[in-house]
């Protein structure tokens, strides 16, 4: 039990009792009987109610510029299965919408958000056509997400073995065509 405690501590760096417990799927009465007994430190984070702890290796790379990529990351990834958690972390809220009825669903079925320089900056529903990759609904947060979502299409066009990306909806609107054209230039 304190060895899954420290193990979910490490993979998260920093969490609530209740981000470690949900790493694991524990009860927070297992973290907090063993919460001591591992190498994870107190903390206090601004903006968060309650305490927290960290891993002592998160501590150690606060100072060290981060090594950020860009890329569309699966609705399951870990860095976003916790609502809550992504949306303290990130301020971005995000929903599998598979099971959402279809006049429901503002971000598509399979939306995939778009994690850019640490940040979650977008999403885009992917599908595939042929040998073209359909981005059904791409939503953006501002116009700093155009860029790394075209990026990140033509990274997608390229696990799937798509040679084109097309476009079909994209909020907000005005955020259309210099998304096409960062698209254009990346072809």
């Amino acid at each position: 039990l304190r060895r899954l405690v420290e193990l979910a501590g490490h993979a998260l760096g920093v969490g609530t009792r209740a981000d470690i417990a949900d790493y694991y799927r524990l009860k927070g009465e297992q973290v907090d009987a063993v919460i001591g007994e591992t190498c994870l430190v107190p903390v206090t984070v601004e903006g968060w109610r309650g305490p927290a702890w960290a891993h002592p290796e998160a501590l150690a790379s606060l100072n060290r510029r981060g090594q950020h990529r860009t890329t569309l990351l699966s609705p399951f990834d870990s860095l976003i299965w916790e609502r809550r958690r992504t949306e303290r972390l990130f301020g971005f809220t995000h929903r599998l919408e598979a099971y959402v009825p279809k006049e429901q669903r503002r971000h598509g079925y399979f939306a995939m958000p778009l994690l850019a320089g640490g940040r979650l900056l977008g999403r885009v529903d992917p599908a595939r056509e042929g040998r073209t990759l359909v981005a059904r609904r791409v939503s953006l947060e501002s116009a700093r997400a155009v860029d790394p979502m075209a990026d990140a299409l033509r990274e997608a066009a390229a696990w799937v073995a798509c040679d084109s990306v097309r476009l079909e909806a994209v909020t907000p609107a005005e955020l259309r065509a210099p998304l096409a054209r960062a698209l254009a230039l990346r072809s």
